[in-house]
């Protein structure tokens, strides 16, 4: 069975009492939607308050044709389990769009929890701010508040410029020298730079045996 297209669920529900008011709702919410920017947050937010809308007009439908089913409510019974049926098919389709927005979210989410952590280590003069943000990111949530946070060994909640710095304390090989050596401290500096190097790879879990030579 095919599912109801829009204009053929405006049709069903203008014929209900209080039907166009429901109709009128149900527009501007999706007229929302469609001029709106793309921040995925709110998307996901007006996607369900449409879902929502859509699920109550359903229930009304529903009620309407239990009382069609009544002995000696007309000869429509029938018709209305049929658009009932349709309706349902539609409802289940807003579902799946929700659950795509909310899949997009949290794509959204990690993309920015990403670009925000690597900002902070690169602020923080970290070596490779890309490659070390993916070792933090897993630590860092969002909260109530919508605010990405982590918890700290306290127990208390901390941002991700926390995450960042609590993550290279004690790392002294994962943040740039910016000082330059003198002349005298070539074969230092390049010992210095190899334990550095090993140091950095090994976080990473780069092993020796998969380095070519």
């Amino acid at each position: 069975m095919r599912t109801m297209t829009m204009a053929e669920l405006y049709a069903a529900l203008e014929k209900l009492d209080g039907g166009a008011a429901m109709v009128e709702t149900i527009k501007a919410e999706v007229g929302k939607l469609n001029g709106e920017s793309k921040e995925q947050r709110e998307a996901k937010e007006k996607a369900e308050a449409l879902v929502k809308t859509l699920t109550e007009a359903k229930e009304t439908l529903a009620n309407q044709i239990a009382e069609l089913q009544k002995p000696g409510a007309g000869e429509q019974t029938t018709e209305y389990k049929t658009l009932l049926k349709k309706f349902d098919d539609l409802s289940k389709s807003f579902e799946t769009e929700k659950a795509a927005r909310q899949e997009a979210e949290q794509k959204r989410i990690q993309t920015d929890i990403m670009a925000q952590t690597v900002d902070a280590l690169t602020k923080h003069n970290a070596m490779d701010p890309k490659e070390f943000a993916k070792l933090i990111v897993g630590g860092i949530e969002v909260g109530d508040d919508g605010k990405y946070g982590f918890k700290k060994e306290d127990g208390t909640v901390g941002t991700i410029e926390d995450a960042a710095t609590t993550w290279l304390k004690g790392k002294p090989w994962a943040v740039k020298d910016n000082q330059n050596g003198g002349s005298g401290q070539g074969s230092s500096g390049q010992n210095a730079g190899n334990d550095v190097k090993a140091q950095f790879e090994a976080a990473l879990g780069i092993s020796q045996a998969t380095k070519g030579d």
